[in-house]
């Protein structure tokens, strides 16, 4: 079954062409301080990795793009196989994947956090194309600062919403400390996307200990999730920001129904232990919940994960399309349009995200390609 109508896609990872762009951004002291002896500049915190080699680094082997750069770090390129491929109405940029907030000197995660979101804001998101929207990134390990900078180039009529990539503080998200962070996006009307990074490898305290591998480390990413909701309920986010939305990307969907079932079954409980849950948790998740379809956890029978899913009801209101590109795990979208119920693809494909975000919903027809997989 195919999709034909606009495609909004709330996870596409664009990156620059070599960290040096970045640099050129920074206070002259920090830009000094990142450069070695031999004059290069690694921008990335040493643990960043989830223990596993993959062919390309872990993106499409065709996503590299003519000039020898990186995946995701050329706007012809991408725009040739995703943007105009699909006839995409929007694209929400989302780094690769931030990950700079994870440095342990907080001064200059702050400043490294800055200097991408100029660098965003004078490349990309000033290159002409309508399409591009794209998130704030923020040093995270300090709230107060990460709220400074959402109120510095929040109000860039491009960026949409609040990137936390990592978290160095190894503490649920909805937890008080992180408060700050949501009253500013809040202020501002900007969602919150909350996104795995093996930054977190580091900074997270896994069920068990640390991921050794990557499959290990991909594999608990639902139960960090499923974390983060519950905290965000437990700790009256939603009470205390009653406009604000979260959305989970590429963390999964497959648990979504158990975390409502558990969440609602100990209603009474919660309710003796935080003040601040009004309502049934199922409530809140639905009122200011929405996921990432990337990845969808189908297994043989594709049926079998439409009917889980189903026991939510209105579960088609909280997906959003998102294909993961440039990275080895993309989705394309015609693969999606397979699994999902037809009735759901205007809202998963294009309203969905529309509502989130404050865009109108727009008219066209997706130029359809033949899925990848």
């Amino acid at each position: 079954m195919r999709y034909q109508g606009p495609i909004v896609d709330v996870d596409v990872h664009h990156r620059w062409k070599n960290d040096a762009e970045i640099v050129a951004y920074l206070p002259k002291k920090w830009g000094d301080y990142v450069r070695d002896a031999k004059g290069s500049v690694p921008l990335t915190p040493p643990w960043v990795t989830m223990g596993v080699f993959l062919s390309g680094g872990g993106r499409r082997m065709d996503s590299f793009p003519p000039d020898g750069g990186k995946p995701g770090s050329d706007y012809e390129t991408m725009k040739e196989q995703l943007l105009d491929h699909y006839n995409y109405f929007r694209a929400v940029l989302t780094y690769d994947v931030g990950e700079q907030a994870a440095f342990p000197n907080q001064q200059f995660a702050g400043a490294l956090c800055s200097a991408v979101n100029d660098w965003n804001i004078d490349t990309w998101l000033s290159n002409g194309d309508d399409r591009l929207r794209s998130l704030v990134v923020v040093p995270s390990a300090t709230p107060e600062a990460a709220a400074d900078e959402i109120r510095r180039v929040g109000t860039h009529p491009s960026m949409v919403g609040v990137l936390l990539p990592v978290n160095p503080l190894g503490r649920p998200f909805g937890d008080p400390i992180y408060h700050p962070i949501y009253k500013a996006a809040a202020e501002l009307g900007l969602m919150v996307a909350i996104h795995p990074s093996p930054g977190d490898n580091h900074g997270v305290k896994f069920v068990g200990g640390p991921a050794n591998t990557g499959i290990e480390y991909i594999n608990q990413f639902g139960a960090q999730a499923m974390h983060y909701i519950s905290s965000y309920i437990v700790q009256g986010v939603f009470e205390q920001f009653p406009d604000l939305k979260i959305t989970i990307k590429e963390f999964g969907v497959s648990w979504l129904p158990t975390l409502m079932w558990r969440l609602d079954q100990n209603y009474d409980l919660l309710r003796r232990e935080s003040p601040w849950v009004k309502k049934l948790p199922s409530e809140y998740i639905r009122e200011h919940i929405k996921l990432s379809t990337q990845p969808i956890e189908v297994g043989k029978d594709p049926g079998a994960w439409v009917e889980l899913m189903s026991t939510i009801e209105g579960v088609e209101d909280m997906l959003c399309f998102s294909t993961d590109y440039p990275h080895y795990s993309f989705d394309d979208p015609a693969y999606i349009a397979r699994i999902l119920p037809e009735s759901w693809h205007r809202k998963v494909f294009c309203e969905n995200a529309c509502r989130i975000y404050g865009w109108q919903v727009p008219e066209g027809v997706f130029r359809a390609a033949e899925a990848v997989r």
